[in-house]
């Protein structure tokens, strides 16, 4: 018994020996009785196709926020928002039955961390009265590229020095004859105007936040609950003076902003309902919440794999997105997320890259250089994707869209400037780890 225990032990040790000689990147097994070779290769030189696309619009309103403001750059161009704020009808208000005199009246605005360019400069936005009611739509939806007509010359200006990351409130005030108006209707209970929204609507449109011409940053502002909200201050006096304040609160469901982007001058000039691979576009491509731009990702000669042994796998496969150094910084920051999706050869959307568990999009896991600013990536586990791929012709051949999450194209200005494989300093890289069978 105890020698047959010896010799398992025994063969145990051989078989592991074995196993410890055959991990280099070139080995043969059996070699005297199959006539075989398998090897371990890593590429990081598979070539990559890259182009930016243009979006054509995105959904602004239902958000609990707006945009507004302006921001230009020589890379990706100059973009303008301008937020829509209608108001409800004001309920009632339990006003005291006494003389009350009109004393001033603003508006509230809470800032909501959402930002692009330097808040540490001070920077003014016009508020405009709107010439037309905001109407609801069929589809209840406000997109970016629709507007509405708004004076030209603006009632109030904001100029500020932004906290956005505090939450800041900032406070502007109106002209005093709205404020006047308002209260009157309020006190005598104007059914005229406060019977319905829709009266309330035909009164008083509501208000456009325009970026004035000391502009240079785009703020992200709160609308739902109390964010954004007109006062009107008044006192009266019966045994002594007492003050109140009548509060309006936006029309969350039908605020929202419209985005205009010039790209003149710029790499992506002809973007604008176009495919520009990145030959084109100074080997650079651009992805955009917001002004709407994804990129799409192929592999052309990813088959070509397939000719360096009778048997190929891929056993693993990242994808290294770098950001072009110059394009980002506190001012404009990088996306913190970044989905990959997967399309068909009419770039139509029929998958996405998961993480390992599955159930989850991969996001990117941004590693960022704050201390050199060279070592920033994003980084994708595709190695699913490429297995299914290797082989691949045709209508089967399938490509990866690299896209802002939906749920914060049109929260954020967030942009990503890339660099393709010939990019002389940003290079995104395929890293395919390869498993060769070579029969003889």
């Amino acid at each position: 018994m105890k020698i047959a225990k010896n010799s398992v032990w025994c063969l145990v040790v051989l078989y592991a020996s074995l196993l410890s000689a055959c991990s280099d990147d070139n080995f043969n097994i059996g070699e005297r009785f199959i006539d075989s070779s398998i090897r371990t290769i890593i590429i990081d030189t598979c070539s990559i196709r890259l182009s930016t696309v243009s979006i054509d619009s995105v959904v602004t309103s239902g958000k609990n926020s707006v945009l507004t403001g302006s921001y230009s750059d020589t890379t990706f161009g100059r973009t303008e928002c301008v937020a829509y704020i209608p108001f409800t009808v004001p309920g009632s208000m339990g006003l005291p039955d006494a003389d009350i005199v009109f004393d001033s009246i603003d508006l509230m605005i809470s800032l909501n961390g959402t930002w692009i360019g330097d808040t540490t400069l001070f920077h003014s936005f016009g508020i405009h009265l709107l010439d037309e009611v905001i109407f609801l739509p069929d589809e209840e939806k406000y997109y970016s590229t629709w507007s509405v007509p708004y004076g030209n010359e603006p009632i109030a200006l904001l100029r500020c020095k932004p906290h956005p990351l505090s939450g800041d409130t900032l406070s502007v005030r109106l002209p005093d004859q709205l404020g006047r108006d308002l209260l009157e209707k309020i006190m005598d209970d104007d059914q005229e105007v406060l019977g319905s929204q829709e009266r309330f609507m035909n009164y008083f449109h509501g208000l456009a936040i325009a970026p004035d011409t000391e502009n240079i940053s785009v703020l992200g502002m709160a609308t739902g609950d109390s964010s954004m909200l007109i006062r009107i201050h008044y006192h009266y006096s019966m045994f002594e003076r007492t003050e109140g304040m009548v509060s309006i609160r936006s029309y969350a469901d039908r605020c929202f902003y419209d985005v205009t982007t010039d790209r003149s001058g710029t790499p992506f000039n002809n973007l604008y309902g176009n495919e520009l691979p990145s030959s084109m576009t100074g080997n650079m491509v651009l992805v955009q919440a917001l002004a709407g731009s994804y990129v799409t990702i192929d592999f052309p000669y990813l088959n070509n794999l397939l000719e360096l042994g009778d048997y190929c796998t891929v056993i693993s496969a990242s994808l290294i997105i770098s950001p072009v150094r110059g394009t980002y910084s506190e001012e404009v920051p990088l996306p913190e997320d970044l989905s990959l999706y997967i399309s068909n050869e009419n770039d139509v959307t029929l998958g996405y890259i998961t993480t390992y568990s599955g159930d989850a999009l991969q996001t990117g896991n941004l590693v960022e250089d704050d201390l050199f600013n060279i070592e920033t990536y994003y980084s994708y586990d595709i190695t699913s994707f490429l297995q299914e791929q290797i082989g691949a012709i045709g209508i089967y051949r399938r490509k990866l869209q690299l896209i802002v999450p939906e749920a914060s194209q049109a929260v954020t200005m967030h942009t990503l400037v890339a660099g393709d494989g010939s990019h002389y300093r940003n290079r995104m890289k395929l890293k395919v780890r390869y498993l060769i069978y070579d029969g003889k």
